[in-house]
């Protein structure tokens, strides 16, 4: 990843996260022109859930997050809902659901960053999925020499109608998250 990909990534995360404008914009939140400066530290759990987790979940406490968030104070959180290998990491009834799921740590993340008043974003991988094109290889990214890429999803297929957006829909309606 290039600086400026970095940069522009993390700005977006931050903006996201935040609920401002998206990078580019002249004037943030109370018409600030760097609202940006104002954001120093964010956390980012990456997860990528996958079919072979036995155990998601199973040690985090309302309690264990409250306190690492007191001590280390960020002003976003960004937790994993869905990574490149298509699974989640919550329970969802659009998608494949990591079997391993023991507890929904999205949940727990949800109640105690509302609580603290802290940002809430969830990482959702949406052009990488190898679960979504196993399903439906018709989702699949196909190449100038017709092969079907095995984890890519072709932005023209029916993936986001039919599992991106209703995923997110369902993480909005189910978990009120600050961004994605």
């Amino acid at each position: 990843m290039t600086n400026r990909t970095c940069a522009w990534f993390l700005t977006g995360i931050l903006a996201l996260a935040l609920g401002g404008p998206l990078p580019g914009s002249p004037a943030g939140p109370e018409g600030r022109a760097n609202w940006h400066e104002d954001v120093f530290f964010g956390i980012h759990y990456d997860l990528h859930a996958n079919a072979h987790d036995t155990e998601l979940g199973k040690d985090l406490t309302p309690e264990h997050l409250r306190e690492r968030l007191q001590r280390t104070r960020p002003d976003w959180v960004q937790t994993d809902c869905k990574g490149h290998p298509g699974y989640t990491s919550w329970p969802t009834k659009v998608g494949s659901t990591s079997p391993g799921m023991v507890k929904d740590s999205l949940r727990i993340y949800r109640a105690v960053t509302r609580e603290l008043g802290i940002k809430l974003g969830v990482h959702y991988s949406g052009v990488w999925d190898s679960r979504a094109v196993e399903l439906h290889p018709d989702w699949a990214r196909v190449d100038a020499q017709g092969r079907r890429d095995p984890n890519q999803t072709c932005r023209t297929s029916a993936y986001d109608d039919q599992l991106m957006i209703p995923q997110m829909l369902e993480i909005i309606a189910n978990y009120d998250v600050d961004g994605f």
